[in-house]
């Protein structure tokens, strides 16, 4: 059923006894998926990628065609799956290539029950709002959340290319330190304090001001252009509807109380020498993006800023600190936990199913490279030379 102008998520209501089948209902302009989003109940369970906020930021300045989708499973309320048409006739999950860790969004026992009902009749309701497109590619995908099955990650499902990393804070800061070479730690910490007092010592901002966050963020997107362009990586925040987005994201974020996201940053001689962003989600900051300015390398400020981060968080009594989506050292030397996310490919017609064989073996491709150390070494040099492939 298409509609684009009835709630998403109406009161409970019981099925009639002979409804047997799941019951789809198709979102598909802007003002409907908005009005989606915001009758959703208080009780859902989500992941901070489906978040209220994130969608919304998200629809206020993507110019991708929204197809947001509820399902309900018989005698059940509805599960919400955000999508948008992002590439030809592609869905995705909204927010594209900065949504992670993805997970449908609604009350927990009504997830559990779409679980139940299976692939079979998920896949036959999500065929039958008609011609929406050829698939839909939900990648980086939770296996579940919050002890629910993700009703989404079927038995063909396929490993994501890349591990989500991430630190339990169990115990405070001492504790986590004592985990991880306390004292090389410390002494590094110290030394990076005192090559900073040479250049007049540094301060850490805990949480940049709200009337802060749009410089901020600008000059995060600058450095962060440079850095891709000089290691041939495609630069995904240079799009002004990507920038505009996370800019309301964490405006916004800024002014809940608690906060839902935060720019933490690094200042010496009177700039901004590093930047890390975060949202907060049951019990769990996630670092969305970070960089640093290249001019002061030598001090590590980046390095500097996890470990102030990190302190803080396990300090504040949060759970998790997660470096979401990507492997890299300085993730590594702090991991505790490995998380591989799952991609489902969904074809909604024959061409569907050529898409998904193309996806599929580039996730693969991706995957078996980053996993040989001498492979991936030599892809990011060939990236270098040819930018289209990064």
């Amino acid at each position: 059923m298409v509609d684009a102008h009835i709630p998403a998520f109406p009161d409970r209501v019981a099925a009639a006894p002979d409804c047997t089948a799941i019951r789809p209902r198709f979102h598909t302009d802007r003002e409907a998926a908005l009005a989606a989003v915001d009758s959703l109940p208080a009780d859902i369970i989500c992941s901070g990628y489906q978040r209220p906020d994130f969608l919304r930021a998200w629809l206020h300045h993507s110019p991708h065609e929204p197809l947001f989708v509820t399902l309900s499973a018989p005698g059940r309320g509805p599960v919400l799956l955000p999508l948008e048409r992002a590439c030809g006739r592609i869905f995705c999950f909204v927010g594209g290539h900065h949504a992670n860790a993805n997970f449908p969004v609604g009350r927990a026992e009504d997830i559990a029950a779409l679980a139940a009902a299976g692939e079979t009749a998920i896949v036959a309701a999500l065929r039958a709002g008609g011609s929406h497109g050829h698939a839909i590619a939900l990648e980086r995908q939770l296996p579940d959340y919050r002890g629910v099955r993700n009703p989404f990650v079927f038995e063909g499902s396929t490993v994501s290319p890349d591990p989500a990393l991430s630190l339990s804070l169990e115990g405070g800061f001492d504790a986590v330190l004592s985990r991880h070479n306390a004292k090389k730690r410390r002494k590094r910490f110290r030394s990076q304090e005192r090559a900073l007092e040479a250049i007049g010592g540094y301060r850490f901002v805990s949480s940049v001001a709200v009337e802060d966050i749009p410089e901020t963020l600008d000059l995060y997107f600058t450095i962060k252009a440079r850095q891709f362009e000089e290691n041939g990586v495609h630069n995904d925040f240079a799009d002004p509807h990507v920038r505009e987005f996370f800019t309301e994201l964490f405006v916004e974020g800024a002014r809940t109380n608690p906060k839902g996201r935060t720019i933490k940053a690094i200042e010496a001689e009177g700039k901004t020498i590093a930047i890390q962003g975060c949202s907060i989600h049951d019990g769990r900051i996630t670092v969305e993006f970070c960089s640093y300015d290249p001019d002061y390398a030598r001090y590590v400020p980046g390095e500097l800023l996890f470990y102030l981060a990190i302190r803080e968080a396990a300090e504040t009594g949060l759970d998790i600190f997660d470096f979401s989506v990507g492997d890299a050292r300085h993730k590594r030397t702090w991991s505790e936990f490995e998380v591989w996310h799952r991609d489902t490919i969904i074809p909604l017609n024959t061409i569907g199913v050529l898409v998904g064989m193309m996806i599929r073996a580039r996730n693969g491709a991706v995957r078996t490279i980053k996993r040989d150390p001498t492979m991936w070494k030599a892809a990011k040099v060939l990236r270098k030379h040819l930018p289209f492939i990064g």
